[in-house]
């Protein structure tokens, strides 16, 4: 078996703990109720080989591409095991996403399997005929599930070599050119590999997160969990969390900005209603903290919060920190791996995220007068490219391995890295979605009362939102009111939102903003952005 950095697979990095560490308790994935779906180290190890020598019975074959819809859950880890040990390659899909995303990704990533995770999910893909395998993990009249293929023994792991694809993300599902961001073996394990030095996560450590595995973040926390040989919960019910945090004792809480934004807001009210407390908060803040602490994960045992996705509010750091909860922010694509950068508990540079992690290069280009210029890295944990699109590769990749991440920062003279802003028009959403303004502008184009729109972030109530800046038909212009005609936009948006997912959509009449005349444009025709700036009302 390989042993050097960058020279394994994603199986055989995590295949000495699936081999050792027997009962204990791999992955956790709360019930309603108040039960988990659960599933040990040794289970996994059998499930996934299981899983895999059905697979390859049925005709599967090393390379090919099989998905998996659905939330997380531990037949969701069996799945994903088990394809890439029959050397496949393995596509989390967004369990968020509607039918038309999801049909069209899968024909254009040439996926030739699916497992499902319960009936809605299974509509989608039933009728695809591309499909040659399709599971379920719920039991659905007439359909296999992932339980009927885990029968006889496991075979041989599937060779495979670390230059191999492992998995294939998707960045946009709506327009007619996803972006299948090809990540290899050996992208995923130097990545690993190198946070490890760094992030102090080991085999005794129970870790919760809210971040669902077919995001590149929560994928890299399940399989950094396998590797170092913790026990990971997983759960998007928010207002269980302190439960489940005491109720297993946990170590380290995994999230997006959303999360911890949420959790302060909390903390911060109950605070002001009590007077000790208050007292507490401005002449003992780690005594205080302890008391938190304690209350939160029903032990001293908490070692800090981990944040990524998103930017995370510098105040919201800081007075965490204030109170002795250590709060590390990362920074990362899913182009590379995710990793670029983590920054350290209890750090005094408010605001950044931290330094490059070890095999990675960060530079500015083409910094302004005040250092702040597109962030680019180089690694072994840049992505292969985009799947059959050379011309999209090209773009952000350049012929000596740098990587274009279309964000705007700094470093500092400790090589720490501030991120100031976005280049690309790609919108970060508080909850670490990312969402595509082009493929929306797709979609709403096609609305005959609409000449021309520009999908954009912006802030309402200190919250990045999706706005939409809409020049209507002259027509209409003419011949209704401006509230008259926001209201006949608003419905249409509204009608053709259904077929893309929850997250992508505008939220509030608030956010769609009527032009009275056209777009001011570039010399190339492109709608000059930085015009169309300000909060939504």
């Amino acid at each position: 078996m390989n042993t050097l950095v960058g020279t394994q697979t994603v199986v055989e990095m995590v295949e000495p703990n699936l081999s050792r560490l027997g009962t204990k308790i791999a992955l956790k994935v709360p019930k309603q109720n108040d039960s988990y779906d659960q599933i040990t180290y040794e289970e996994l190890q059998q499930k996934s080989g299981q899983f895999a020598a059905t697979l390859r019975k049925r005709g599967f074959q090393a390379g090919q591409h099989f998905a998996i819809i659905g939330k997380p859950r531990t037949d969701w880890a069996v799945v994903y095991l088990g394809v890439l040990k029959a050397g496949g390659v393995a596509m989390p899909v967004d369990a968020s996403w509607q039918a038309p995303e999801v049909q069209r990704v899968l024909k254009e990533m040439d996926v030739v399997g699916v497992a499902v995770s319960d009936a809605p999910h299974y509509e989608m893909v039933k009728d695809l005929a591309h499909l040659q395998h399709i599971v379920s993990m719920d039991r659905l009249p007439g359909m296999a599930t992932v339980s009927d293929w885990l029968i006889g023994e496991p075979g041989a792991t599937q060779e495979r070599q670390p230059e191999d694809l492992a998995v294939i993300l998707c960045t946009s599902g709506t327009t007619g050119n996803a972006k299948g961001v090809m990540l290899s073996h050996e992208n995923i394990v130097t990545n690993l590999e190198t946070s490890s030095e760094r992030l102090d996560y080991t085999s005794t450590d129970i870790a919760l997160s809210i971040a669902p595995w077919y995001h590149v973040f929560g994928m890299a926390v399940l399989v950094m969990t396998l590797r170092v040989g913790a026990t990971l919960i997983y759960t998007d019910d928010y207002k269980s969390l302190s439960q489940y945090m005491s109720a297993n004792r946990v170590s380290i809480v995994v999230g997006v900005p959303k999360l911890f934004h949420a959790m302060y807001e909390k903390l911060e009210s109950t605070v002001q209603e009590n007077r000790l407390a208050r007292l507490m908060w401005r002449y003992a803040p780690t005594l205080l903290g302890s008391k938190i602490k304690k209350r939160l994960v029903g032990g001293t045992q908490l070692k800090f919060f981990l944040s990524g996705g998103a930017p995370l509010d510098a105040n919201v750091m800081k007075n965490l920190r204030r109170l002795g909860i250590g709060m590390i922010e990362g920074y990362g694509l899913t182009e590379t791996s995710p990793v670029l950068t983590f920054s350290t508990p209890f750090n005094d540079k408010i605001g950044s995220v931290g330094p490059a992690i070890p095999g990675v290069e960060l530079r500015i280009e083409e910094p302004n007068e005040n250092d702040i210029g597109e962030i680019v890295a180089r690694g072994p944990n840049i992505m292969k490219g985009y799947y059959k699109n050379p011309e999209a590769t090209r773009k952000v990749i350049v012929p000596d391995g740098w990587f274009h991440t279309g964000d705007l920062g700094y470093l500092d003279e400790d090589g720490w890295l501030y991120i100031k802003g976005r280049k690309k028009n790609v919108i970060v959403l508080e909850g670490g979605k990312n969402v595509y303004p082009e493929e929306l502008e797709f979609e709403f184009k096609q609305i005959p009362y609409i000449e021309e729109i520009m999908i954009k972030g912006g802030k309402r109530q200190g919250v990045e939102v999706i706005k939409a800046f809409v020049y209507p038909k002259a027509d209409l212009l003419q011949s209704k009111t401006p509230e008259e005609l926001k209201k006949l936009i608003w419905e249409a948006l509204k009608e053709k939102s259904k077929n893309i997912a929850q997250y992508k959509r505008l939220h509030s009449q608030h956010d769609l903003i009527i032009l009275e005349k056209p777009f001011e444009k570039t010399s190339k025709l492109d709608i000059k952005r930085y015009l169309y700036e300000g909060e939504a009302g």
